[in-house]
């Protein structure tokens, strides 16, 4: 009776020094790329310090392992603990024998797949105990960010707006927890954008945007007529960025000439990867190429900002044979809100699928 309590009591120390360190990693920042891997934190929940090292190990569902990195020795303190940046330096990195592991090596960054991040910490002291103080995985499915566009102001146009809303595409797949940083500053003389943008005074510098767009701030100045201003949309998670988008400019310029209805013009419908998105001010505008006889198209829409949306009794389309301007009055769809992001997919007569993103705005 005797020899089981032993037993039993040596498992649950064993079970206890394992769990002495837990491991704060968050994949979708920190898990698309070799370089991410040491950004792990650890809590330490002993009362002591220790000198550990760490075993980092990835793993691709269909490739197998990817790469294995071993950090040199460092100090980990009661509670929260980032990796030494000597060990980290010093850490031995081993990449497997696979084409996805020499992708990875060359690059960097791990491709689309499913991932599993794992995770060991091993006593380190001088008497050369290899204890594990504590094991953790994570599992991840990468797929790639598409670029993050800019939509409203245009790129190079004259606007009478000195308060504008700014609207952008976001990055797809969305990342839970994802925010915006909005930079928008004045361009000066034969300023290029880019040197513009990092050494002039910020007019706007709003961070914490949780959609992909943000209504002129109420404590910022009015534009001034005549002046050209830059801006660029950042995304970041965790204080990590993760995508940019390019840099536009536009100036502020009234003219005296009556207003005019906006004409949006036809957008060619062309594959979702490639970005085409824009704003449908009540209406939704494209143009497409039938080479075969006149007939009824399929079409649907999906709502990004809300997927189990259902959407019935769509209003019909006909093509004719050769180029068509299709033209699809959304304005009297009570199921379309205002600001929210959706997706168009048509079925064209040679059975290919094309798709148009947009925001849809409710007409003044």
């Amino acid at each position: 009776m005797m020899r089981y309590l032993l037993i039993l009591l040596l498992c649950g120390l064993q079970l206890r020094a394992a769990a002495q360190i837990t491991f704060q990693f968050v994949p979708e920042v920190q898990g698309r790329t070799a370089d991410g891997l040491l950004w792990v934190k650890l809590t330490s929940l002993s009362q002591q310090p220790a000198t550990i090292s760490l075993d980092i190990s990835v793993t691709e569902k269909k490739a197998g392992r990817i790469i294995s990195v071993t950090t040199a020795p460092f100090a980990v303190m009661p509670g929260n603990n980032a990796i030494e940046r000597k060990a980290a330096s010093n850490a031995v990195i081993r990449f497997a024998d696979n084409n996805l592991a020499r992708l990875v090596k060359q690059s960097s960054s791990f491709p689309e797949g499913e991932y599993e991040y794992c995770f060991q910490a091993f006593r380190a002291d001088k008497g050369g105990n290899r204890d594990l103080l504590g094991e953790q995985c994570f599992d991840y499915l990468v797929e790639p960010l598409t670029p993050l566009f800019l939509i409203e102001p245009f790129h190079k146009e004259q606007t009478c707006d000195k308060r504008p809303t700014f609207t952008w595409q976001p990055s797809m797949p969305a990342i839970p927890g994802a925010e915006y940083r909005l930079t928008m500053v004045e361009k000066k003389g034969h300023q290029a954008s880019q040197e513009a943008l990092v050494y002039n005074l910020p007019l706007i510098n709003q961070t914490n945007i949780t959609a992909p767009m943000l209504i002129y701030p109420a404590n910022a100045n009015s534009l001034v007529e005549g002046k050209t201003y830059t801006w660029q949309v950042t995304v970041y998670k965790a204080g990590v960025i993760l995508n940019r988008s390019e840099i536009w400019d536009f100036t502020v310029k009234c003219t005296d000439t009556p207003a005019v209805e906006r004409s949006e013009g036809f957008r060619d419908i062309e594959d979702l990867a490639k970005g085409n998105y824009y704003v449908a001010h009540g209406k939704l505008c494209f143009a497409v190429q039938n080479p075969y006889q006149a007939q009824a198209v399929e079409y649907a829409l999906f709502c990004i900002n809300k997927p189990d949306q259902i959407f019935k009794k769509l209003p019909k389309v006909k093509l004719r044979s050769g180029d068509n301007n299709v033209t699809i009055d959304l304005s009297e769809m009570k199921s379309m809100v205002d600001g929210f992001n959706y997706i168009f997919t048509v079925r064209l007569p040679n059975g290919r699928t094309q798709k148009l993103r947009f925001i849809f705005k409710a007409p003044l």
